[in-house]
């Protein structure tokens, strides 16, 4: 079991209006916040005993405050691997497809 942690501490100030955690990316865009997530999934067409990783982006959004924004986010990747199960890998898609 592990100790709660802090959003302050889960998430990772990059520049003053960019924050990231877990492929996530929380930056403001025209006046309000979004979210870029990237993960990869395997291809449904190949079969499951060598997965070919796709990767993928959602955005989530607009937000009033990047506390909303981290919020969806970190509520979107908890429900993500209990939809696609194994099928899917957190975190940039970039530095995924190497096939760790």
């Amino acid at each position: 079991m592990s100790k709660h942690q802090s959003r302050k501490q889960r998430w990772t100030q990059v520049t003053p209006s960019e924050f990231r955690w877990n492929g996530a990316t929380v930056r403001p865009f025209r006046g309000k916040w979004y979210v870029w997530i990237g993960y990869a999934e395997a291809d449904p067409a190949v079969p499951p005993g060598l997965p070919v990783w796709l990767p993928r982006v959602e955005r989530l959004g607009p937000f009033k405050r990047p506390r909303n924004a981290m919020m969806a986010a970190e509520e979107f990747l908890l429900l993500l691997p209990r939809r696609l199960g194994d099928r899917v890998r957190l975190g940039s898609p970039e530095d995924r497809l190497d096939g760790a």
